[in-house]
């Protein structure tokens, strides 16, 4: 046998082992993480107390406490990177009317800068009802940072259920608003 051709067998030998080990370890350092991704909690525990934040408001103002004391609230997660996100907007809109008559605050909750925030929510009433927090922050509430999420929190800061929007409570509290807002227009 040539010893060119036994060069080139053993070099592509070689590849093929080098390959395989770069393949394993890639592997192996994506089951670590997949791991580490599946401990972290979608939400806090239900019933548990939501670490107390610090938001900054969009619009500007005073810094602000979440969960705010003495009203119940709803805390949206949104992306402007997430096209169902941009979706949500007009929903979330409707509801803001209704929010008083139904004792409830609505805040979006977001980690981005201001100058994204206010071009993805460019004419909507909702940049009044958006607070940005730090990454630190942000993952306390949302800690595999999802997004379209929400958290329903009681008025004493409890997490009562939270999930993705569109979800079987997420429907429940569209039904709900739904009424609240028929009940507004009959009257």
């Amino acid at each position: 046998m040539d010893s060119g051709v036994l060069y080139l067998v053993l070099g592509v030998l070689a590849f093929g082992v080098a390959l395989a080990l770069l393949l394993s370890l890639a592997a192996v350092d994506a089951a670590r993480h997949l791991a580490a991704a599946g401990e972290r909690l979608a939400t806090p525990p239900r019933g548990e107390i939501i670490p107390a934040v610090t938001a900054r408001p969009l619009q500007g103002g005073a810094r602000r406490e979440l969960p705010g004391a003495g009203m119940p609230a709803v805390l949206v997660f949104l992306s402007s990177t997430c096209p169902k996100c941009r979706e949500k907007l007009p929903e979330l809109a409707n509801y803001l009317p209704h929010l008083d008559d139904a004792g409830l605050e609505l805040w979006l909750v977001s980690r981005e800068p201001r100058w994204r925030l206010r071009r993805f929510l460019r004419g909507s009433p909702l940049a009044a009802h958006t607070l940005r927090l730090d990454m630190r922050s942000y993952q306390a509430l949302n800690p595999t940072l999802s997004s379209p999420f929400y958290l329903f929190v009681d008025e004493e800061g409890r997490l009562q259920t939270g999930g993705t929007i569109g979800d079987e409570n997420w429907e429940t509290f569209r039904q709900q608003m739904q009424e609240r807002r028929a009940e507004q227009e009959a009257a």
